[in-house]
């Protein structure tokens, strides 16, 4: 049990990629004398000279505790070296660590920031919360990317439904449905990150932290509000498709009306 003056601590999650390369980047922070412990998902980065704890996660996404803002953003330069498919847009978000009597999450409002109370320094308790830590700041490039989604494609409901059709060219109306697609299926084919991680199968007592921060931060009714969404970007999949199929059908037809003039053309000159 940890017991003195509260000292306020910095706790942030980024997620600035598609993947981590875990194994490179374990490998190369090993030879710089850090300690490194490498599971199947995630990567627990620390060092004797310093009390900090980083965790890589295999989706793209890793919590820092106890470090300087000037020090995060050297790991995250780091980081970038061994990432898969990099982020344009990097997410994050900022908490708090102290230590107390209990393991809590709470928002603080002196500081207007998400509050983490440990009653402890052991690392694990910091993985299992830094577990859904993680999930919530990749859940935000999902809520991100099917937003955007949605607004670039918003008006052309409106359009169709004003004029009949869309304006849109063949070539434009597929881009769109391409757009849709990668978003939906940037959830869905990622959506093992938002279970419960293989780690608390092998570690039931730790899986209460992990819960409890998944509570705090609302994932499920996020996924719920997401799977919402995923069900409007469907919706204009399925207008896209329609209107592409009318066009390719209405081409079609207008190709035999035009052979079938062309053969009585053929027959009154015969004729004739």
């Amino acid at each position: 049990m940890i017991n003195t003056k509260k000292v306020f601590m910095r706790c942030v999650a980024f997620c600035t990629a598609g993947s981590y390369d875990l194994a490179g980047l374990g490998n190369s922070f090993k030879r710089e004398g850090y300690i490194t412990r490498l599971s199947r998902d995630v990567l627990h980065i620390s060092s004797i000279e310093t009390p900090a704890d980083i965790f890589f996660f295999n989706h793209g996404s890793f919590v820092c505790w106890g470090l300087k803002k000037p020090e995060e953003q050297k790991w995250l330069q780091r980081a970038q070296a061994f990432a898969i498919n990099p982020r344009k847009n990097i997410e994050i978000d900022h908490f708090c660590f102290c230590f107390g009597d209990e393991i809590s999450i709470e928002a603080h409002e002196r500081f207007k920031l998400d509050m983490i109370t440990l009653d402890t320094d052991n690392a694990q308790v910091k993985l299992a919360i830094s577990y859904g830590l993680a999930q919530s700041v990749k859940l935000e490039t999902f809520e991100d990317a099917i937003q955007a989604a949605i607004k670039r494609n918003a008006n052309l409901p409106e359009e169709i439904a004003t004029h009949g059709v869309i304006s849109l060219s063949r070539r434009v109306i597929l881009k769109h449905m391409g757009e849709i697609f990668i978003a939906r299926s940037s959830i869905n084919l990622n959506s093992e990150y938002l279970d419960v991680p293989e780690f608390f199968w092998r570690n039931q007592n730790l899986e209460s932290f992990y819960m409890m921060t998944k509570k705090f931060l609302d994932l499920p009714s996020r996924v719920s509000a997401l799977n919402q969404k995923l069900d409007v970007l469907q919706d204009l999949l399925d207008i896209f498709n329609s209107q592409v199929q009318h066009r390719h059908s209405s081409f079609l037809e207008m190709i035999i009306i035009l052979l079938i003039l062309i053969e009585i053309a053929i027959s009154l000159v015969h004729f004739w």
